[in-house]
């Protein structure tokens, strides 16, 4: 049995006089004929109905009217609907119902409200009406027109577009034969049945007893020597209608969570979450206390968009002393197969800014990584003294550390998850994904051979760090080019000597260059970040992005909490 289609039946109060027995006993006379010893145990009732009684709600008529209600209630009173017989359908709505409560349709006429019923109960019971012919009785005989009607308003018009889904026939059945409707719609008291109940507001009265300043202001409002308070039901009102809060029991910061961290509210920050607060209760300094909670709030710290400047300033890698002494590594990874690789290791020396490009497996090892390495950097370049790199398993497996240590190396890894460190590789890494889209077959399968290329035609560029190409600062010359052959290239010129000897001053002039432009950098981004000092023992939120977020079950990345 749906416990909803018979609540409004067993949560019928007793009734107070004549009319409200009357109208109950027409709904359980109907069934009269489905409950056994229907008219000894409603005698108490009946008797009441009689002329000339006096009004008396006994022990046994409040006996009598529980039984008939369960009787009503209860299988086999209330079954499923017989599918080989005529539906009908019998409706009527009143000010206050439509067989539920029924608040925004009461100015309405009386033939919309009636309309508003059949729409209602066909909506409900769609599932069972939907492909039968069935009959609709009303107790307004202008419904009963309703489908003959010229003129339709526009909600009469999106009626009309509803009910011709279902093939019936609407006819007039007074309200004296339309019994069982008629006590659903009349029902006194039904509209009490769905009013809101809650603890706050005797809390409240409760608590004016208790705060100071709250039993001031009532003494003001009451001997009328203030109009911006006044007292109604024992509470303390303010403008706007809005109910003065005592310090008393976290009344308030009852209030605010509850404006602030139930599902409805939804953690809308501090203005939003204040407003809430603002629109039904008022206390001094509200809003201070609002901020305070909200700034406080876990699940915001945890959850929510950052809508504010980073923490911490940037802090540079030192600038290396020469050439290929301090060497940063990255690779792009997710490419199609091209001559039986799948990746790009990318490795850029960060003094001169030269960068070689080397086509990976796809599922590249630390032992195949470190032979890449050795065979294009330390081959041509010698050993670096520093490596800066994401911490990729790539470059933090024992294997890779260990042989690094051997060779004096010093591995210098970047904060987990935080490439703008190794910004640089990053750089290089975009530039030379925009040069194989450019020149990359349809197919995409041919990126491995034009690596070459694309390494020669970076390293020809000026950087505007250094004011020079990476050539003339790696080996002091720019390479000859084809557009130099076209020109008639004479070969080296007399003042050749000149330039090697030069070669060093040009390096210091590099590095100053290198300087200035680091310092550059970190001005441009501290303007994008807020300064932020930590002590030692100082709690704080650690950050998880999505790649250390682990689960043995698929969850979606936007649902994963941002802190921790």
């Amino acid at each position: 049995m749906d416990e909803e289609k018979v609540k409004a039946i067993k949560e019928w109060e007793a009734p107070t006089k004549v009319s409200e027995l009357r109208s109950f006993l027409g709904l359980a006379n109907y069934y009269r004929w489905f409950i056994k010893g229907y008219s000894a145990k409603a005698a108490p009732l009946t008797d009441l109905l009689k002329k000339g009684k006096t009004w008396e709600w006994s022990k046994r008529c409040q006996f009598a009217f529980e039984w008939l209600k369960e009787a009503v209630t209860k299988e086999p009173v209330l079954a499923l609907p017989n599918h080989t017989k005529v539906f009908e359908l019998q409706t009527d709505a009143s000010d206050f119902a439509i067989g539920g409560l029924n608040d925004n349709e009461r100015r309405y006429t009386v033939q919309e409200k009636e309309m508003i019923a059949v729409v209602h109960c066909l909506r409900t019971w769609r599932h069972y009406l939907l492909g039968s012919w069935f009959l609709i009785k009303t107790k307004n005989i202008a419904t009963s027109y309703f489908q003959s009607q010229r003129k339709l308003s526009p909600k009469q018009a999106r009626w009309q577009d509803f009910l011709a889904e279902f093939d019936y026939v609407m006819e007039y059945k007074p309200g004296k034969a339309n019994l069982v409707t008629d006590a659903l719609s009349r029902k006194a008291k039904l509209a009490a049945m769905s009013k809101a109940k809650g603890d706050i507001l005797e809390g409240i009265k409760e608590g004016m007893e208790h705060d100071p300043l709250a039993r001031k202001l009532l003494k003001l409002a009451e001997s009328g020597q203030t109009q911006r308070f006044w007292v109604e039901d024992d509470l303390l009102y303010t403008k706007g209608q809005r109910v003065y809060v005592p310090k008393w029991n976290n009344l308030r910061k009852m209030i605010i969570r509850e404006c602030q961290d139930i599902p409805w509210a939804s953690h809308q920050g501090q203005r939003r979450t204040y407003t809430l607060v603002e629109a039904s209760y008022y206390w001094p300094q509200m809003k201070e206390e609002v901020e305070a909670y909200v700034k406080t709030c876990l699940v915001c710290q945890q959850d929510k968009v950052e809508n504010q400047l980073p923490a911490g300033l940037l802090e540079p890698l030192p600038i290396p002393a020469h050439p290929w002494e301090s060497v940063s590594m990255d690779f792009i990874t997710c490419l199609p197969r091209s001559e039986g690789c799948g990746s790009i290791m990318v490795m850029v020396d960060r003094f001169s800014k030269y960068a070689t490009f080397v086509a990976s497996p796809a599922d590249c090892t630390m032992e195949e990584a470190t032979r890449l390495f050795l065979k294009n950097v330390v081959k041509y370049w010698g050993l670096p003294k520093v490596i800066v790199s994401k911490r990729d398993p790539k470059f933090t497996g024992k294997f890779w550390t260990e042989l690094f240590k051997l060779l004096g190396s010093e591995l210098h890894f970047s904060t987990s998850f935080h490439p703008q460190i190794d910004g640089q590789t990053k750089r290089v890494n975009a530039l030379l994904e925009c040069y194989l889209w450019h020149f990359v077959s349809a197919n995409q399968t041919d990126w491995a051979r034009l690596l070459d290329v694309a390494q020669f035609l970076y390293n020809l560029m000026r950087s505007e760090a250094t004011n020079q190409s990476p050539f003339e600062i790696a080996i002091g010359q720019q390479p000859l080019t084809p557009l130099a052959l076209a020109a008639d290239y004479k070969g080296r010129s007399p003042l050749a000597a000149q330039v090697a000897r030069s070669w060093n001053e040009e390096v210091d002039v590099a590095r100053s260059y290198l300087d200035k432009a680091g310092r550059k950098m970190k001005k441009w981004a501290d303007k994008r970040r807020r300064p932020k000092e930590y002590n030692l023992g100082d709690m704080v939120m650690l950050k998880l992005l999505p790649q250390q977020f682990k689960s043995f079950r698929k969850v979606h990345k936007g649902l994963i909490r941002r802190y921790e």
